[in-house]
């Protein structure tokens, strides 16, 4: 389904909807083609108290109970703020991003060769694409531990195509003897693609749903963001997980996770400092946190050195995981919130050093994308009213409508 109708030229309104590892960010977004910028008329997130013991279905369910109430509180404050400030304007999109480990992206790619000539039709691109989808069927089905997870294909586009080693746009007249098709695949799970449809049947009947997997919308934001970058690691912290997104060729290839997040970190830090979750969850934000930590004993500093350790560790052996023979690229681009991105970039620097033992960059996404597109004073208006900039990601793919059109929903 496609966000460009015949109203292309024309503000629109659309809710835009995160999923997290371990919250729901819900948003009312203004997308006026003439500026450079979406405006967010209203946010809101709401965290998701999980627990190590919880099993799969618990944490699914407890995902679900979050939206719904994300939803609900939309439905009521959100859309009361839209009508004050724009009595007329009512909502036509909803768009969701799921990040993991609720949901995966999926490259798969399809190649085709022959010693004679051969006209790349459409057809014939089809066909390859349906070789493509009927290969992450299988192999979903073959994981045993995947399969568990329920999960089904909610959107997919075709990220390239490569004919004689080149990538070329298809007008039915290129020939070739050699053919390669890449496919992006987003899967999620099933209950919460159930939950979603429900929701938007109860509360929003009458607008156009989209679903991607949140590693879709980062990848795509960033080429538009650092057109020059073909080679690079998209990151992306959330409450309870990092993903990583390998990026060849300028195509995103290869995606992973582990369970461990901003909230993960936190909740060992508020048992070691006897301190609440949120106070935890604010060190994170503090750029010389040892001279804060100076108060506490020496047995505890050092165990609160042992947690950032231990996430080291993880985003290590993460790093290394790149799908395929090669180290993982020099130049990283980590997706957080604002407030915490300078404590995520240094560990994620020093750990991109530990697993390639070489030297790399990385590039705060969301500072980024704020000093690119937004003017100063809007800029400072985010920052001082503190609002929650995880969600210009999504907000940015939803403004910017250059490759939603290109998306296939399922």
């Amino acid at each position: 389904m496609s966000f460009l109708t015949s109203h292309h030229n024309e503000i629109r309104y659309g809710v835009i909807v995160d999923i997290g590892s371990g919250s729901v960010l819900a948003s009312i977004i203004e997308s006026d083609p003439a500026q450079a910028y979406p405006k967010i008329i209203w946010s809101k997130r709401e965290y998701t108290p999980l627990r190590q013991v919880d099993t799969l279905n618990r944490t699914v369910k407890s995902i679900m109970t979050t939206l719904i109430g994300v939803m609900m509180t939309l439905d009521s404050e959100g859309r009361q703020v839209l009508r004050k400030n724009l009595l007329r304007e009512k909502i036509s999109y909803l768009q969701f991003t799921i990040a993991a480990p609720w949901s995966y992206t999926v490259a798969k790619t399809i190649s085709y060769s022959n010693e004679e000539e051969f006209v790349v039709t459409e057809n014939f691109v089809d066909e390859l694409l349906r070789m493509a989808e009927q290969k992450v069927l299988e192999e979903l089905k073959e994981n045993e531990e995947i399969h568990k997870l329920d999960l089904s294909l909610i959107s997919r586009i075709t990220a390239d195509i490569v004919a004689n080693g080149y990538s070329i746009d298809l007008n039915g007249k290129q020939k070739a003897k050699s053919l390669k098709v890449v496919e992006l695949n987003a899967i999620t799970n099933e209950s919460i693609v159930k939950e979603i449809e429900e929701v938007r049947e109860k509360m929003f009947p009458r607008t156009d749903l989209t679903l991607y997997s949140f590693m879709m919308p980062f990848f795509y934001t960033i080429l538009d963001l650092y057109s020059n970058t073909i080679e690079c690691c998209l990151v992306d912290v959330t409450y309870e997980a990092t993903e990583i997104g390998i990026v060849r060729d300028g195509v995103l290839q290869y995606c992973s996770h582990t369970p461990y997040g901003s909230i993960s970190l936190a909740r060992e830090i508020s048992t070691i400092l006897s301190v609440t979750l949120d106070e935890a969850h604010s060190y994170l934000e503090i750029d010389d946190l040892a001279q804060v930590l100076e108060k506490y004993s020496q047995r505890q500093r050092d165990d609160v050195e042992a947690v950032f350790e231990a996430y080291r560790v993880h985003l290590v052996s993460l790093l290394k995981e790149t799908g395929d023979k090669l180290s993982v690229p020099k130049s990283l681009f980590l997706h957080t919130s604002l407030d915490k991105a300078n404590f995520f970039k240094k560990h994620l620097l020093e750990s991109a050093n530990i697993a390639t033992k070489s030297s790399h960059v990385v590039y705060n996404v969301t500072g980024d994308l704020l000093t690119k597109h937004y003017p100063k004073e809007e800029q400072g208006l985010v920052k001082s009213s503190r609002q929650d900039t995880a969600m210009l990601i999504s907000a940015q793919f939803f403004h910017t409508r250059n490759y939603a059109r290109q998306f296939e929903q399922l």
